[in-house]
């Protein structure tokens, strides 16, 4: 799947070593195939492949980029070195040689699964699952995605890096039709391997809007807070994790810009960005600059340990990259992003921590409007149910909470309920390792 790819990267790094320049190639060639759903059939397919180069070249210590596909490697030298004339000098030094981990991220079965056309059958699934729960429910809207491919790195110092990824995807909405307005609740479940139940996704989605059916008031005085994985990866991803990226802490926009070594949180809490983490979503053994890569840990035992840089950013910073640099796909530079976050605390039984007479939070809308250099936060809950003797007893409209993301980090609960998850926003994508959580340290309001 990748030796042409690998032969035009060598190819383009023979053209700069000719140059007499420094340079780096991130090569892709993936397929993604995806079947929709759309009120209650699967409507629709469709596949494409995407295989291209992205060249970075170090000219006169300015940094430019360009891409091509293979065969036209001179144009995307071309390209680069042109963009380096208009580019801010760097002292930018690319990754050497090194002992590579070995991480779990490809599934062969995968490939039979595309070869097989299962992903038909899979969302045939998805659709079951949902409408075998209750005659009125319908899924409205989700589908299948399936994914495999592979990237390379290589540079001029002699690096030359493979990696092969695999990854399934199925989402659906589940809805109730009602006379002014609908009732809708989602699920989805990804994996890098070919093991996701599709059914019980449609049934879960199925199961959550119908103990929606009933409206009920949200409770008073102060109201304890549960919120489902998924609501929980949205604040901490969207809200709290650019806190930890190194650019926001150079130029102070982090709540955590001079808090390092410092208590930050609760003392059972551990976050951290490990891609060496056999199937984690976005695990890999190096980065997409090729450097290779290691746990990093933000907070260890409330402690704050750290923050991640790519190459360009660590030198700005004076340290070292902590291999995170991402690219969105060949066509774009790489950016810093934690890669496959791991969040760890005292494990606590969920029903445990569910709250009587609290509320449960399974989505929320606003966490990118968090503020980096404050952690304050105000946000959309919804759907949210009331909460009695650990069972639903009808969802709340209007909903909001507002609090601090670094005092919520110091009182959070987390339950023993672990689930990968991908989710994206604004062009920024999530890969993570989280449970639900018990958060009683928020302001809750509703209509």
């Amino acid at each position: 799947m990748s030796e042409k790819l690998i032969e035009s990267a060598k190819e383009i790094i023979g053209k700069l070593k000719g140059r007499g320049l420094d340079g780096d190639v991130f090569g892709v060639n993936c397929r993604n195939v995806e079947y929709g759903i759309k009120k209650g059939e699967l409507t629709d397919s469709s596949e494409y492949d995407d295989v291209g180069l992205g060249i970075r070249v170090l000219k006169d210590g300015k940094l430019g980029f360009g891409f091509c596909t293979p065969g036209y490697e001179e144009k995307g030298v071309k390209q680069a070195v042109e963009f380096s004339k208009v580019s801010q000098k760097i002292d930018l030094k690319f990754p050497e040689e090194e002992h590579v981990p070995k991480v779990e991220t490809f599934d062969s079965k995968i490939e039979q699964v595309i070869s097989e056309g299962k992903g038909a059958d899979f969302t045939q699934e998805l659709i079951d699952g949902c409408v075998s729960y209750a005659e009125d429910i319908t899924p409205t809207m989700g589908g299948v995605e399936i994914y495999l491919g592979s990237e390379i790195v290589a540079n001029t110092n002699g690096v030359l890096l493979e990696k092969k990824r695999t990854a399934m995807l199925g989402s659906v909405m589940a809805t109730i039709p009602g006379e002014k307005t609908s009732i809708t609740a989602s699920e989805k479940e990804v994996s890098k391997k070919s093991d996701i139940d599709f059914k019980n996704v449609g049934e879960r989605s199925a199961e959550k809007v119908d103990s929606m059916r009933n409206e009920v008031t949200l409770p008073e005085g102060d109201i304890p807070v549960m919120l489902e994985s998924r609501s929980l990866n949205q604040l901490l991803g969207f809200g709290l994790i650019p806190s930890f990226n190194g650019e926001n802490v150079r130029k102070g926009k982090s709540v955590y810009s001079d808090k390092l070594g410092e208590d930050v949180a609760h003392s059972h809490l551990t976050l951290k960005d490990d891609p060496t983490q056999d199937w984690g979503i976005g695990s890999s053994p190096f980065d997409d600059e090729g450097v290779v890569s290691r746990t990093l840990e933000f907070i260890s035992h409330g402690i704050l340990k750290g923050f991640m840089y790519d190459l360009k950013e660590a030198h700005k910073s004076e340290t070292e990259s902590t291999g995170n640099a991402i690219r969105a796909n060949f066509k774009s530079p790489p950016d810093i992003s934690e890669r496959n976050l791991v969040l760890r605390g005292k494990d606590t039984p969920r029903e445990e921590l569910l709250p009587d007479g609290g509320i449960l939070v399974d989505d929320i809308m606003g966490a990118h409007t968090a503020n980096p250099a404050s952690g304050d936060f105000s946000i959309v809950a919804t759907p949210v149910w009331l909460i009695e003797n650990g069972e639903k007893k009808g969802r709340i409209e209007g909903v909001m909470l507002s609090g601090n993301l670094p005092e919520l980090l110091k009182t959070i609960q987390l339950a023993d309920d672990y689930k990968k998850t991908y989710m994206s926003l604004g062009g920024r994508s999530l890969k993570l390792d989280t449970p639900s959580a018990r958060v009683d340290d928020v302001i809750v309001s509703g209509k």
